[in-house]
């Protein structure tokens, strides 16, 4: 006889909403609790999905659902091939995409809302978790901002870096500061700025190292280019975003002059085109030329992926995504390894459900699966890192234009570097 299991989400970001999508659609009833008030209170900008999540997204929701996705994606052609530049925006070297290869473009705020979409009343926005109580019958109790509780069988930390329901299992912070930030922003494409976008992001997007230890992520991202039209979607209806360029520029902390997050929009703006001082004139104006009210700060954290991702027992209480294997955007797989967690970890609560494993043997086998490849994601995603450090000396950038084709073929750089703010 199956069991009637009850499910309790923290955290409405990609592999939190991809599990309750996942759980609902058979049967177990999940609720997702999300301390911002609105799906589209979040961060970032566009995301990056690899084959296994756009097949995990496949399996999980209606046909009708995963075409709204489609019809909100840049299409395939917007990644062919991902290039390294130096500062001048001189190609280094590209390296092509697997053209049989699925993969998803796409806002991070138009996934969020879809995948959001049909959740209802399982999905409690404003509620703020603070801690939670496992009970000696294998239940659990989370407990809330506002006094509130809730109770279930199981309770899943998909609340991101800092997350608190980790945090407590492993009684230490599950990542640390990566030691490189970035300042990210978007630029709309108009008659003005189209001109200027460098053409070595027509097949894709790009990363280039400069002196000083200063990097910079540059994609085009324009919906509009999509394999399904919106206007095909009836159902559930797409969500489009205007085109633009999306950039981030990295630097090692100490390189930074000023505090940034005591900085606002058009500072960050500036600050961002004095660390571009001598790169190329074009992409300092599309720099320039961005929404102030897009730009943003973002300190990098990252796990350590030799450790034990997931240091407790398996039992009523667990985490996945960035909670347990943060990992920079540099590498354009955060939402996708959590979405790849969520897709594992329903297979395993599915099979208790029919009565044929347990919730302490469920999480086990989580944790068993999802070590065999978020470790190594946080190592491809860190290794940009890296190099952007050993660019901040004399002869670490004497060296890149040699080295870096190497190593960047070594680390897989060019099939994952594909995403920015993707966490």
């Amino acid at each position: 006889m199956g069991w009637i299991l009850r499910v309790l989400v923290i955290g409405a970001g990609m592999g939190g909403l991809t599990l309750a999508q996942a759980l609902s659609r058979h049967g177990i009833e999940v609720v997702v609790h999300e301390r911002d008030r609105a799906v589209e209170s979040t961060g970032g900008y566009r995301l990056h999905l690899d084959d296994r999540a756009c097949a995990a997204l496949r399996r999980h929701l209606a046909p009708g659902h995963y075409r709204a996705l489609l019809a909100s994606s840049a299409g395939p052609q917007a990644f062919t091939r991902f290039a390294v530049a130096d500062h001048r925006m001189r190609l280094l070297f590209a390296e092509p995409q697997d053209p049989a290869a699925e993969i998803l473009m796409i806002g991070r705020v138009p996934l969020r809302r879809l995948l959001a979409h049909g959740l209802d009343a399982a999905l409690r926005l404003g509620s703020e978790f603070t801690g939670h109580q496992a009970h000696p019958d294998g239940t659990v109790t989370a407990h809330f901002a506002d006094g509130g509780t809730d109770h279930g069988d199981l309770l899943v930390g998909a609340d991101g870096v800092g997350s608190r329901v980790a945090h407590a299992l492993a009684g230490r912070p599950t990542s640390s500061p990566a030691g490189v930030s970035s300042i990210a922003g978007r630029t709309l494409l108009t008659a003005g700025t189209r001109p200027l976008v460098p053409a070595l992001l027509s097949p894709g997007p790009a990363l280039a190292f400069g002196p000083g230890g200063v990097g910079a992520f540059l994609t085009r991202h324009d919906p509009d280019s999509g394999a399904v039209d919106p206007s095909d979607c009836t159902g559930i209806a797409a969500i489009t975003e205007p085109a633009s360029l999306i950039w981030g520029v990295l630097a090692p902390d100490g390189v930074f002059p000023v505090r940034p997050r005591e900085l606002d929009g058009a500072g960050l703006i500036r600050l961002a085109d004095s660390l571009l001082r001598g790169w190329s004139a074009d992409v300092r104006a599309l720099v320039r030329a961005a929404d102030p009210g897009s730009a943003a700060f973002f300190g990098f954290h990252a796990a350590d992926p030799a450790a034990d991702l997931t240091p407790w027992p398996a039992g009523a209480v667990t985490a996945l995504g960035d909670a347990v294997h943060a990992m920079p955007p540099t590498g354009g797989m955060a939402a996708a390894t959590a979405i790849r967690d969520a897709d594992v970890l329903a297979e395993e609560l599915l099979l208790v459900r029919a009565g044929e494993s347990t919730i302490p043997r469920a999480v086990h086998r989580f944790h068993e699966r999802m070590a065999a490849y978020a470790g190594e994601a946080v190592r491809t995603s860190i290794q940009p890192l890296r190099w952007v450090e050993r660019l901040a000396t004399p002869a670490g950038t004497r060296a890149a234009r040699i080295a870096l084709p190497a190593v960047a073929a070594a680390a897989r750089l060019g099939r994952v570097l594909s995403g920015n703010r993707d966490a």
